[in-house]
């Protein structure tokens, strides 16, 4: 995969009316889509790519209720209402798409962003805690030594980011 893809994801809850009755509200105004009923990640994954083509965005709509869920594969998305939860992911690897589907297809995707804010946290750990002792190295001539530590934590940024999943996710 030579260039970043950008997937935002809706999910939408139906609980007082029939699905196929939203699902109608919804279509009237996707330009062309692609609907999948109860798909799997790799039928998610094929037909999102046949969808993308050269663009680099492109819109999952998934709707639910306690049966059945149907899936949106569209590039254009025009005046939705709010959605129960929307995400927008960020994919450079070919194994992060892969990812990204799998989370979708468990319907684990509107879960907690729990790896990425605990990384980027240890990293604004990392990074302050190596300012701060720099400044203190700068007023003090006995840690001056601290400054000697920047490729150790150039290392360990550059360790902590490997660990991420080859894609950012963001609440939209």
């Amino acid at each position: 995969m030579a260039q970043k893809i950008k997937i935002v994801y809706y999910l939408y809850e139906v609980k007082d009316e029939p699905l196929g009755n939203y699902a109608k509200a919804v279509e009237s105004k996707l330009g062309r889509f692609v609907r999948l009923v109860n798909p799997d990640e790799y039928t998610l994954m094929t037909n999102f790519k046949s969808i993308l083509g050269t663009s680099k965005e492109a819109h999952v709509i998934e709707i639910r209720n306690d049966i059945s869920r149907w899936f949106y594969l569209t590039k254009g998305v025009n005046d939705l209402e709010t959605p129960k939860a929307a995400y927008e992911y960020e994919i450079g690897k070919e194994e992060a798409l892969e990812a990204v589907f799998r989370e979708i297809a468990e319907g684990s995707a509107h879960g907690k962003l729990g790896v990425d804010k605990f990384s980027a946290m240890l990293q604004l750990l990392l990074w302050g805690g190596f300012l701060f002792l720099s400044y203190l190295g700068y007023k003090n001539d006995e840690l001056e030594w601290i400054n000697s530590l920047l490729p150790l934590v150039l290392l360990l940024s550059g360790l902590i980011e490997g660990f991420r999943r080859g894609y950012k996710k963001r609440k939209k």
